[in-house]
């Protein structure tokens, strides 16, 4: 009897109690229920003014969709297909890897040196490589040999153009400065290098020719393959304190001619993850196919080309994003084609994957965000930090009205609340 009483005692407070509370507890979530609905509706509608062609889905840190229009809709992505690139590289290749190239000599002093496509193949490097060369003892070089043969000639990126802007640069297996110059005139047409580290080479005196006086910047060297390994010729025989040298391309085989020696391996000082750090902040298209391309060679074996990386990304994401086949066209790897299709629902996938490296992406406000821009294509994806943690967002306009930064805002303060 006692233990029935003070088993049923706390049993009637509670009921007591817990009645009126319940009350409240259920009329507090109807109003925050019904206020939740409101602030929706109302972001919704404020959105939904500002696309006319597009997509904007904002999740929470659990992926669950929190505003989603045309989620499944697709769309030409332009540079934020970049953040699937950098997945696959990091992926695959590893944070830690770094891209080398690779330095021969034979018993009558020629040089060969094998590009494995490095990105950040720069002077800065050049001149590492130089130090080391000839501390090992290297000197009077009778000739340099380039060899591409890691890389199929003539690889034409899909989108690419023929012109000198630095977005248009060529990729191969062997390219210094992002085949890129960087030249200035002066009023009186007098040609200076725009950068302390390299110094001028014959060709890109020729290249500087063409600029304006009082004009220059970086320039695309060239459409021409050739001219490019010509530059990368120049401009390690420069580096390496060698004029007049003879340059010419070749491959060579260490293990059929024995003539050759490895003398030095070089890895680039920036492993993968400030490669790609280096991607995101200057969305630099040579260095994304250079990524793309090595990835594809990587997984389907050398030498590297366009297809091969194609077929890579496409396995890549049906296998590791579940991704239905056909729903997604990639045909590069840096977004300047605008043959590439993708929707918001594919790219929230490849951001929650890339979760982990958000940090990689640029900052903008209280946002990480990747843009994505060609004319008519006005692109956002990343993260919004909120108190809770990183919330993805994809937002995708084709259409002339470049909203994107007042939907980034609408979004901000929606997330964040």
């Amino acid at each position: 009897m006692n233990n029935t009483r003070l088993a049923d005692t706390p049993a009637r407070r509670c009921t007591a109690v817990t009645g009126p509370l319940m009350a409240v507890m259920v009329l507090l979530f109807a109003v925050n229920s019904s206020n939740s609905a409101d602030r929706h509706a109302t972001a919704m509608s404020r959105i939904l003014k500002l696309v006319d062609k597009g997509a904007v889905v904002l999740c929470d840190e659990q992926g669950k969709p929190l505003i989603s229009h045309n989620p499944d809709k697709l769309l030409v992505p332009a540079s934020i297909v970049k953040i699937v690139t950098a997945q696959g590289a990091l992926d695959v290749l590893g944070e830690d890897y770094r891209f080398k190239t690779e330095f021969f000599v034979d018993s009558g002093n020629t040089l060969s040196i094998k590009g494995w496509g490095d990105p950040y193949l720069i002077s800065e490097e050049i001149d590492t490589i130089a130090k080391r060369l000839r501390a090992k003892g290297l000197a009077n070089i009778r000739e340099l040999q380039l060899d591409r043969s890691a890389f199929v000639p003539a690889i034409t990126i899909p989108g690419v153009s023929k012109t000198l802007n630095p977005y248009d640069a060529i990729n191969g297996a062997l390219a210094v400065n992002f085949n890129t110059i960087n030249v200035r005139r002066d009023a009186r047409g007098t040609v200076y290098s725009g950068e302390p580290a390299t110094p001028l080479t014959p060709l890109a005196r020729t290249k500087a020719a063409a600029i304006s006086p009082g004009a220059g910047g970086r320039i695309n060297l060239t459409r021409d393959e050739s001219e490019c390994l010509q530059y990368a010729g120049e401009l390690f025989g420069a580096l390496l304190c060698t004029t007049d040298v003879a340059i010419r391309v070749g491959e060579i085989n260490p293990r059929k001619n024995r003539r050759w020696r490895l003398i030095h391996t070089h890895e680039n000082t920036r492993d993968l993850s400030v490669v790609v750090k280096g991607l995101m902040k200057y969305s630099n298209n040579f260095i994304a196919n250079q990524l793309f391309l090595t990835v594809g060679a990587t997984k389907l074996g050398y030498p590297a080309t366009l297809e091969k990386g194609v077929k890579f990304y496409r396995e890549y994401m049906t296998n590791e994003l579940g991704l239905t086949p056909g729903k997604v066209t990639l045909v590069e790897g840096s977004g300047i084609s605008r043959e590439n299709r993708i929707n918001a629902t594919t790219m929230i996938k490849v951001l929650e994957k890339f979760n982990e490296r958000a940090e990689l992406l640029p900052a903008k406000g209280t946002a990480l965000v990747k843009s994505g821009t060609l004319n008519g294509v006005y692109n956002y994806a990343g993260y919004i930090k909120t108190s809770k943690g990183l919330r993805p967002f994809v937002i995708m306009l084709n259409q002339p009205q470049n909203t994107r930064d007042s939907i980034l805002k609408l979004l901000t303060e929606y997330g964040e609340t």
